[in-house]
């Protein structure tokens, strides 16, 4: 099972130009951490919370002599030095990709003068990976940015700009995207419809029973961003003229409905999977 290997700015890291060869992925089960209190007799779990994931890559480096070893490990040291932020993507499953760091030291020691094969640890510091694809991507299998086995469904109708004051958005994902959460960030742009020195615009998720709400001074054709727990509008805050709710999506469907006063909403996101 070999792996890809991407920067922190998702290029690509072209170990095998560089005759050093990824092999044996391997991942660690989702780790959950229990909260319990003791009572007189056994105990009460109050919630469960899950820690981040640990993986190891196998790396085999094949030098043409023992000086061209030595220039391959220093290589795969810079670029696998631990400071900063990569992405792992098993090609077994190539739409999906982790956010890893090197957690520990390794080291190429030469077998032969020019062959040395080691594994390497990486930590998730999400319990999640996340799809390589964004709802702004074209939802196709021929986009290469999608595969099986991420919940993607055959619904022509399914797309994540809404115009109807009663429509649903599908979270593909098996995991809830919080806007709270570093690691499931979610942004929705609301466009007004209608310009007023005071109106209120409301976006409700009746699936999770929360409603947004914003009341204050709009120009239509004007584009409010609640970007994770931000509220933005021309880039300044609005926060405070809002209600304070944080909209999530469950997994699956989730129903909402808008204010007439809004004239479009558009989610961006991708999709996040244990």
């Amino acid at each position: 099972m070999r792996v890809d290997i991407y920067d922190s700015n998702f290029q690509k890291i072209d170990l095998e130009a560089l005759d050093i060869i990824t092999d044996n992925f391997r991942i660690s089960s989702p780790a959950p951490k229990h909260e319990r209190t003791e009572m007189k007799y056994g105990r009460v779990t109050l919630g469960t919370s899950l820690e981040g994931r640990s993986m190891t890559v196998a790396f085999h480096i094949h030098g043409r002599d023992k000086y061209d070893f030595v220039l391959l490990r220093d290589e795969l040291y810079n670029y696998l030095s631990g400071l900063d932020f990569l992405y792992i993507i098993d090609r077994l499953n190539p739409a999906k990709r982790w956010k890893v760091k090197v957690e520990s030291s390794y080291e190429a020691v030469a077998v032969a003068t020019v062959l040395a094969v080691f594994d390497i640890e990486f930590t998730s510091d999400s319990p999640y990976c996340e799809s390589l694809g964004m709802t702004t991507d074209p939802l196709t299998f021929d986009s290469e940015m999608w595969q099986f086995g991420q919940g993607l469904l055959s619904d022509d109708d399914i797309n994540y700009t809404k115009t109807d004051d009663k429509f649903r958005i599908y979270n593909a994902g098996n995991a809830e995207i919080d806007p709270r959460n570093i690691h499931t960030p979610l942004t929705i742009e609301i466009k007004v419809g209608v310009t007023s020195s005071n109106t209120t615009l409301t976006l409700t998720n009746t699936t999770t029973g929360v409603t947004w709400t914003y009341t204050g001074a709009v120009t239509a054709g004007q584009t409010i961003q609640l970007k994770n727990v931000q509220a933005l509008l021309n880039g300044a805050s609005i926060f405070t003229k809002t209600n304070y709710k944080i909209i999530t999506l469950k997994q699956g469907y989730n129903d909402f409905t808008k204010s007439t006063n809004i004239s479009e909403v558009k989610f961006i996101n991708r999709f996040y999977y244990l």
